[in-house]
């Protein structure tokens, strides 16, 4: 999703006040957002099971656990 008019009217002020204000500053960041954008890789379902059912299985020996010691 691109930006609107007026926030890249906004981005390009910002950008020049650092640029005036601090120039080593303007230069450094000048490199990024230039390269290639990867997407964030999420595991599948076949992956995320072991710690799914992992976790539910301490859920349960949690519940277990106070059931037990309560009385």
């Amino acid at each position: 999703m691109g930006l609107s008019t007026r926030e890249r009217r906004v981005l390009d002020e910002i950008a020049r006040r650092v640029r005036a204000e601090d120039p080593a500053l303007a230069e450094r960041l000048s490199g990024h957002g230039t390269g290639t954008v990867h997407a964030e890789i999420l595991p599948s379902r076949q992956q995320a099971w072991p710690i799914i059912a992992l976790a539910v299985i301490l859920a349960g020996c949690a519940l277990l656990y106070t059931v037990t010691t309560s009385k």
